[in-house]
């Protein structure tokens, strides 16, 4: 009654196929059945092609040039959850001190910026088109950009710099 991975080992005969399990994956009911259900009904892709694996396990760390202002002095913190692999977004929030905005606050807001590490054209890029966006499940997060880069090279840490997209209203 377990809900199983299985490949075929021999074409149909007599209406039946042989097949090889795999992986014995649990009850249906399961949240790693569910999840894995979903990845196949709806065709998620969720292994990543070893080229794309490559290229992000070679990108390495961005570097504060001047195209870009910097905003390590401002205390930012993240708005994702602690347990959340990625910290990419992260607010600030202060009093504005303009006259006619009595009241009023000045809001920062950054995110992680990927583009620093995937250029247009490669397999980084092309993988992430295909994908869109991450895709969360209860038991896993099947994630649009490799760990390497989303969780570790844009991950917005205290004391470490990262590359981020700032807007201040």
């Amino acid at each position: 009654g377990d809900l199983v991975s299985a490949s075929l080992t021999s074409a149909p005969r007599s209406g039946l196929a042989m097949a090889k399990i795999k992986e014995r994956l649990g009850s249906v009911k399961s949240e790693k059945a569910v999840s894995l259900i979903a990845l196949h009904a709806h065709g998620i892709p969720h292994v990543f092609p070893p080229a794309v694996l490559a290229e992000a396990e070679a990108a390495k760390p961005a570097k504060l040039d001047k195209s870009r202002e910097d905003w390590r002095a401002l205390a930012l913190i993240t708005i994702d959850p602690a347990d959340a692999k990625d910290h990419d977004d992260a607010v600030h929030a202060q009093p504005d001190p303009d006259p006619a905005n009595a009241g009023g606050h000045i809001v920062s807001v950054a995110i992680a910026d990927v583009a620093a590490y995937v250029r247009p054209g490669s397999a980084l890029d092309r993988e992430a088109l295909e994908r869109g966006n991450s895709v969360y499940f209860p038991d896993r997060v099947v994630p649009m950009l490799p760990e390497r880069i989303s969780n570790d090279l844009c991950s917005l840490r205290p004391g470490e710099d990262r590359p981020a997209l700032c807007v201040r209203l």
